[in-house]
């Protein structure tokens, strides 16, 4: 271990060259560590971090806010560099070395609601029990996770191999990242696929299924063109409303169970939900939607095919409709 004295200002401590957050919490017991950590985790899934992002989050002025930036340089050094041309501290792709090593999808969450030191490595127990039921232990990459995360911030594209599983083709693809998404079992982006040959290009990807992700942010043909946003992405931005009504199938003890399920209030049978049209097809199959045709429902009549639903769609006309006039 290699021992250093640190001076920023005021502040001295003893610092070292450490290989995780949890030792460097050991040695360290100010709130400056938590403070390294969010840089950390800033320049490692969104590729910088603003002096003012940092006083914004702990409520810090601009000196505490630079001094948490000189010790983090000290720390890890070769992590992160000062762009002049864009005036902000960024990710030192070719040298990273996390400070956190965090699990992919506790990472993703904290980009979804927010940076939370109570998920840091070490961290105290919960406060009541608690344990995720389908976890799958190294599901995500991080490293493809963090790729894929800082060219949704940045605003440029990457290249992806895409297990797609209504396709064969697994080459190479250039994919614009632009939102994440969570079904409630897996996480998601929502991209703008450059190379479809059918031009639907507006997409749901799931991490799982990426691998051997380039980062095309030193290509200026990289980058996010106007006509790749999400406000151009007509699915994204179409609000359908679903008309459900509990399955006709269904004895009343399951349709009470749905009820609880999905709040829907006692001796009701009906639901009005408006979704986004980028998530019907999602939906449909999580919540077992019966959306068939008349033909379709006799020819399963027919075959003496039963499938399980938890709901008739009413408007599906309306839908059709609606999702067609895009």
């Amino acid at each position: 271990m290699i021992h250093a004295i640190v001076k920023c200002d005021d502040l001295a401590y003893v610092g070292a060259i450490m290989q995780s957050y949890e030792n460097l919490k050991k040695e360290e017991k100010s709130n400056l560590v938590e403070r390294l950590a969010y840089i950390d985790f800033k320049l490692q899934f969104t590729g910088f971090v603003k002096r003012s992002e940092i006083g914004e989050m702990f409520n810090v002025a601009d000196a505490a806010s630079s001094k948490a930036l000189s010790a983090y340089s000290l720390w890890c050094k070769g992590n992160m560099e000062y762009d002049l041309s864009q005036k902000v501290n960024v990710i030192s792709r070719d040298s990273f070395n996390s400070l956190l090593m965090l699990d992919a999808e506790v990472a993703l969450g904290m980009l979804a609601n927010g940076f939370n030191k109570n998920k840091l490595p070490g961290a105290s127990t919960t406060l009541i029990p608690y344990e995720k039921i389908d976890r799958v232990p190294n599901k995500l990459s991080i490293d493809c996770v963090a790729k894929i995360t800082r060219a949704l911030s940045g605003g440029y594209a990457i290249s992806c191999k895409y297990y797609s599983e209504n396709s064969s083709n697994h080459n190479f693809r250039t994919i614009v990242p632009l939102a994440l998404m969570h079904d409630g079992t897996s996480w998601l982006f929502r991209g703008y696929d450059r190379d479809d040959s059918a031009k639907l290009n507006f997409k749901n990807f799931h991490f799982s299924r990426v691998s051997d992700v380039i980062e095309l942010y030193n290509d200026d043909d990289g980058k996010k063109e106007e006509k790749e946003g999400l406000s151009n992405d007509k699915e994204w931005n179409l609000r359908i409303p679903l008309e459900l009504r509990l399955h006709s199938t269904l004895d009343e003890s399951t349709k009470r169970k749905i009820r609880l399920e999905f709040g829907i209030p006692e001796r009701e049978d009906e639901i009005m939900i408006p979704v986004r049209c980028s998530f019907l097809w999602i939906l449909l199959r999580k919540w077992f939607i019966d959306d068939r045709s008349e033909l379709e429902k006799l020819s399963d009549n027919e075959s003496k095919v039963k499938k399980f639903y938890k709901f008739e769609l009413i408007n599906k006309e309306t839908v059709l409709f609606l999702k067609n006039s895009i």
